[in-house]
């Protein structure tokens, strides 16, 4: 089986390498808003977008009178026409919105796909322009390891990360579907499984909420805060202190996400979890959209599902319209009354089984995991 990983470590250029990273940044956002306004211009006119490969044939006349870009990495302004053709492709198969310009704040990245000069070795990483690398907290990669390419990213906090995606062939072996699991989406925690057990997660931005209030209060004092305003050293120093403890939270919720997901993968056969919008359901009518976004349940699903595939275990999705939060889990009774969300515990008319509204979910997801095994079989 082949198998798509990526090891990521915190990098740190020296002087020279922070000026050609920020240059490629800048020449990679400037190339995807380019192309992105002169498709937007073609499909006015033409109702059609640019092919990759016309995009790509830009670049060198671009270069003749924005010869700024000579300095970037070419490969990655490739990259960042190829990501322009994928967002319309996209698009197009109603996968996700129109494609947007990218903004000069928040994250930044680039890719370069040279593979043949991109080498690691002792704790440092080789790219383009860029030269050796040192780097902190990146897992070795195997050395029979194809390398695909190379990511760059700075985060708004100042810090660089460099991830190396790499092909791996694995010998995976289809384990038995004996041992199953089922989840339930839990609002404010993270899931409720059909054994019972609860996941509470410690809602990290609502602990650090009060002191990111405090600290974006003296960020919106500082000169450079409004539009237009020239930014003071003040002000930089300031947003520093906000991305940082930002990128803390971030953090925190990676690395617990990460670990939950692990010791279910290590444990499971067969895990069943519903499919959810969790877009609709962060909206206002549901009315815990804060919580929603706190908890990463999506990231968390993402996780489990790599997880188990690298074990030769299965992540079975049962549709969202499967009623699992109304049917009894003891006797099969329909309750529609529970479209209402209010309602959290109930009692069964008919075999009078008194249910927890999560945990009869979950146990409903898992009878249909079974069912959907066994005709599958």
């Amino acid at each position: 089986m082949l198998i798509i990983r990526a090891s990521k470590g915190r990098a740190y250029f020296n002087k020279t390498q922070l000026n050609i990273a920020g240059s490629t940044l800048n020449s990679c956002r400037y190339i995807y808003n380019e192309m992105l306004a002169r498709n937007q211009k073609v499909y006015e006119r033409r109702g059609e977008h640019l092919s990759y490969n016309d995009m790509q044939n830009l670049l060198p006349v671009m270069k003749k009178y924005k010869p700024w870009l000579k300095k970037a990495d070419s490969q990655a302004l490739k990259y960042a026409c190829r990501q322009v053709d994928t967002a319309y492709q996209k698009f197009f198969k109603h996968e996700t919105g129109f494609p947007q310009f990218h903004s000069k704040k928040g994250r930044q990245c680039y890719t370069t796909t040279n593979a043949s000069s991109i080498h690691i070795k002792d704790g440092k990483a080789k790219l383009p322009l860029l030269g050796w690398v040192k780097l902190r907290g990146m897992k070795p990669i195997p050395p029979d390891a194809k390398i695909c390419y190379a990511s760059v990213s700075r985060e708004p906090d100042g810090t660089y990360y460099i991830s190396i995606t790499y092909k791996e062939e694995c010998f995976v072996i289809p384990q038995k579907t004996e041992n199953i699991l089922a989840l339930d989406y839990k609002s404010d925690g993270l899931y409720v499984d059909s054994d019972g057990k609860c996941t509470d997660m410690p809602h990290w931005f609502r602990e650090n909420q009060a002191k990111l209030a405090r600290q974006q209060r003296r960020l919106s004092k500082k000169q450079g805060s409004r539009k237009g305003e020239k930014k003071s050293a003040g002000w930089s120093k300031q947003h520093h202190k906000v991305a940082k403890l930002q990128r803390k939270t971030a953090n925190q919720r990676l690395d617990y996400l990460h670990k939950k997901s692990l010791e279910l993968a290590a444990g499971y056969d067969v895990i069943g979890v519903e499919t959810l919008n969790m877009r609709t359901m962060s909206n206002k009518g549901f009315g815990n959209g804060k919580a929603t976004l706190d908890n990463g349940y999506g990231m968390f699903l993402t996780m489990l599902n790599y997880k188990l595939e690298e074990r030769g275990k299965y992540l079975v999705k049962v549709d969202r319209w499967f009623p699992s939060s109304q049917i009894c889990s003891c006797c099969g009774y329909q309750n529609k009354e529970l479209k209402n969300l209010q309602i959290r515990k109930w009692t069964c008319p008919v075999c009078e089984t008194h249910h927890d509204r999560d945990h009869n979910s979950a146990i409903n997801i898992k009878h249909e995991v079974i069912r959907i095994l066994k005709d599958a079989a």
